[in-house]
This record gives C-alpha cells, structure tokens and sequence, in this order.
C-alpha cells in the first residue's frame, strides 16, 4: 500500500510592521535632529572662539601701538583729548529715514567718539617712501625724530575713485553739506551732497558721504612726520605753475591750514591740513619749534588755537574737522590710494573713549586720603553732572597749600560744546595739555612771596584710561569685546 507524503507548508514571510517603520523613523529623525544640534552648536561656538581669536590678535597689536606711542611722549609739545559723545538717533533728527548709527544698541544709547593728539620723539619712517632716496630724485629725508599722532575714528570712502583717475588726480572729499565729514555722516540728498575735488588737477563733483554703521568703523591711529620736504615747491607742495606733477604732494607744508591765507593766523583762522586730514601724506615740512609759535603765540585764548589746528574753529561742525580718511581696503593699487589705509589700526570700533588722572604728587591736585582714582574725562552718559566736566571737580580746597588746578584753563572755551543746541545730540568736551605742565604760580615783584595762578598752568596727566568696543570683521560677536588700557605717561623730565 502506498502512503501519500503529508502536505508541507511553507513558512509565513515575516517583516516590519508599519508602526515599526514609523517608530524606527522617527527614532532616525530624532538621532538627526540632535546630532545637526551638536554640530551646530560646535560650529557656532567654534565660530565664536574664531571671531573672539581674530578680536584678541587684533587688541594685542592696538595695545603694544598705543603703549608705545606714548612711551616716547614728547613735553615739548602738546596733548590735546577731545571727548565726543553723539546719541544713537542723531541723523534721524534732520533725515527721519536715516538708520540708527549702531542698530545694536537702544536710540538714545550714547556713542563715544573721542580723539586724542600728542607728539612723540623716536625715529620713524614714512609709510610712503623707503630707501636712501625717500622722496625720489631730490633727496627728502623720509624719516624724523618728532611726530604728531593722532588717534580716533577715521572716515570711510573705498569707492570715490572715478574711473580714469591718473597719478595727480586722486578725488577727497571737501565738505559735506558745508560741514566736515564724520564717522556718522548720513547723506539723504538725491545723488550725494558730499563735495570733492580731485589732490592735483582741480575740478571735482559731488558724491554720496553715507558713512557705515558703528560697528564698521575703522580706527586710526595717524603718524605725521615733521620733517624736510625736499625744499622742491613745485614736486612737494602745490603746483605753482602748469608743469604737471610725477606723483602729486609729497608732503604738507605745515600741519596747518588757515582759512584766510592773506590774514595773518588768529585763533579762529587756523584748520587742520587738508592733506593730512585726507591722509594722502603723512610728512609735514615743519619742526616742533614752528609749531610751538604758531600755536602759542601769548594768546589770552591759546587753549582755542591749539583745538582749532587739530580739530578745526568753534563755529558750526568745525571742531568735528579731524576725523581722517582711514580706509580698509586701498580703492586702487595707486600708492597715493595705498596711503589712505595706512591710518588703519582696528578694522572694526564702535566706539572709542579716552579719560585721564593726575597723581596725587601733581601740584594743585586736590585728592584725598582712600579715595579711588579719579578718572576726568566725559563719562558715556547722558547727564549733565559735574561729573561730565573734566576738572570740574577740582574746586580749591582750603586744606591745601598750593594753588588748585584752574579748569578753565585746561578746557579752553566752552566747556562743552553743543554742535546741536544744548538739548541736541552731539556735546563735545575738550582739554589742552599744553608748554605749562609744571609751574602752577608765579610771582610779582610788587608783591613778593604772594603766589598767583599762572593763566597757562596746564598739568600733564600722570597716566591715560583709553576704552574701545571691538568687534570681528563678520560682526559674529553682536556686543563685540571690550578692550581697556591704562597707560602711564614716561617721567617728565627735569628743568
């Protein structure tokens, strides 16, 4: 008999279910979704530690320039710290439309744009020429032993190169609107109302004078040379007469401008120079002697000539005049256009402020026992307090047997400068350190041993407080870093 093999069946296939796959999905999203969150978050944090890397390189080249510079102060000279402080809001007063100047920060948030002027001894070399022949064929001498520095925000203009621009003809702005050009300028008008005109050559036009937001701002940090020129008018100076020139200036005449050339220099007639404040040189065919003429002249007003070279006369914007062209980038390889980012120390400064102190040992300095150290200046606020004035808190004390320091003297005129009226958005503080910085008194023979203050008694400061806001090229870091330096004046020497 023969038996049938039973029926075998074969296996059920067996996989995922649907609700399997949808949880194992949305496992995988979920690994995917934190693992992108790691990544991000590492490259945002390895980004920031690269914008806080570019930030610190940049503050430790800033911190060795600036202590010395002033390691190799010159008291032979002068020291002028002009405090700007200008709300967030300003171009909106006159132009509604305009952009917040940091639009980081509240509208009426302060922003400090200060300057400050000294001299210094030590050689140093022109940024233009090099070599034996510095200022080519005539034999100039390109380096000095004295130099002004100057240092603040400086004016951005990369694209004012028109096209076809020769060797003399490099276009610089004039004026804006009949006033300077600032750190801040908006410009509003159809078609630019920024006046320029070419270095040599003549002729100009007008082009738009709109300045970057805070946070791209350049600071500069200006060396002139005060040195020979090569004594060549026609070469160094302006062109007297047709023949064209090789390369342009080479030099300034002076430090100075006046703004009537046939009257003879009076507090309010005297500018600063026009290529230097364009930075298209950077010698000056004068020596520190001239300068102590021009600028001390026995005046009752000296302390206004002195802030008038540097920063332009008291009417109007005009004090607001010495602010440089400081570029980024060169507009073209042209070497007269190289000079314009020579100034350049930071790339990007949003705000710049500087502050001071004299010691206890300065005569006519009223201190008292514990107190902290006094710093004068114009603190980033917007109060109106004593505390605004520099000096105002050194009133005479009747404890002390040596004369106060006056502070008229040190502030010049004003005190504080309202460019806007007083309710206005831009006060300026200014106060000269000037060829007085030891003898506060004086006296007489009609009256012997009667001390009287000296009108020009200007004490040095015994250190300087300079304060700025940093920030990377990319604006990674949104407040930027704080740098603060407190950087001791050298000994004064002994007469």
């Amino acid at each position: 008999m023969k038996f049938s093999t039973p029926f075998k069946q074969n296996p059920i296939a067996r996989g995922f279910t649907l609700v399997e796959l949808m949880v194992a999905v949305g496992l995988l999203l979920v690994v995917i979704v934190a693992v992108s969150r790691i990544f991000s978050t590492a490259s945002k944090v390895a980004s920031l530690g690269e914008a806080a890397n570019d930030i610190l390189q940049e503050t430790g080249a800033i911190e060795r320039q600036i202590r010395t510079d002033v390691s190799q102060l010159d008291y032979d000279g002068v020291l002028v710290v002009q405090c700007v402080a200008i709300r967030n809001n300003a171009n909106q007063i006159s132009s509604p439309s305009a952009p917040l100047i940091d639009p980081t920060r509240s509208p009426t948030a302060t922003i400090r744009c200060d300057q400050l002027v000294f001299f210094t001894k030590g050689t140093q070399t022109s940024a233009r020429f090099a070599g034996n022949q510095d200022l080519g064929p005539f034999n100039g001498l390109a380096r000095s032993g004295v130099s002004r520095v100057l240092y603040g925000h400086g004016v951005q203009l990369p694209d004012l190169i028109p096209q076809g621009a020769t060797n003399t003809s490099r276009p610089d702005p004039i004026a804006f609107n009949d006033r300077p050009l600032f750190p801040w300028s908006f410009d509003g008008v159809s078609g630019g109302g920024l006046e320029y005109k070419f270095w040599t050559g003549g002729g100009g036009g007008y082009t738009n004078g709109s300045q970057p937001e805070a946070q791209d701002w350049t600071l500069a940090r200006q060396a002139v040379l005060l040195t020979d020129d090569g004594g060549d008018k026609h070469r160094f100076h302006k062109a007297v007469d047709s023949t064209p020139t090789t390369y342009g200036n080479n030099s300034a005449v002076s430090l100075f401008e006046q703004l009537d050339l046939e009257t003879a220099i009076t507090d309010g007639n005297l500018l600063p120079n026009y290529n230097v404040i364009n930075s298209r040189v950077d010698v000056a065919a004068t020596n520190l002697n001239d300068i102590r003429r021009i600028l001390a002249p026995g005046s009752a007003t000296w302390r206004a000539r002195i802030i008038n070279g540097f920063f332009g006369p008291f009417s109007g914007y005009g004090q607001l005049a010495g602010y440089v062209r400081s570029e980024k980038i060169s507009p073209s390889m042209n070497r007269q256009d190289v000079m314009l980012t020579t100034p350049t120390l930071a790339t990007n400064c949003s705000s710049f402020m500087v502050d001071w102190t004299w010691a206890p040992t300065v005569p006519g300095v009223v201190t008292f026992p514990l107190a902290p150290t006094k710093w004068y200046g114009f603190p980033d606020s917007q109060g109106l307090s004593d505390d605004w004035r520099g000096v105002k808190t050194l009133t005479e004390d009747p404890t002390t047997t040596t004369a106060p320091i006056a502070p008229s003297v040190i502030e010049g005129v004003g005190p504080i400068l309202f460019p806007m009226g007083a309710a206005g958005p831009i006060k300026i503080y200014t106060a000269v350190f000037g060829f007085n910085g030891d003898k506060p008194v004086f006296q007489t023979f009609d009256q012997p041993g009667v001390n009287q203050l000296r009108t020009d008694y200007t004490p040095w400061p015994t250190a300087l407080r300079i304060t700025m806001q940093l920030h990377d090229p990319e604006k990674r870091i949104e407040q930027g870093k704080t740098l603060q330096l407190v950087v001791e004046l050298p000994k004064r020497p002994t007469s």
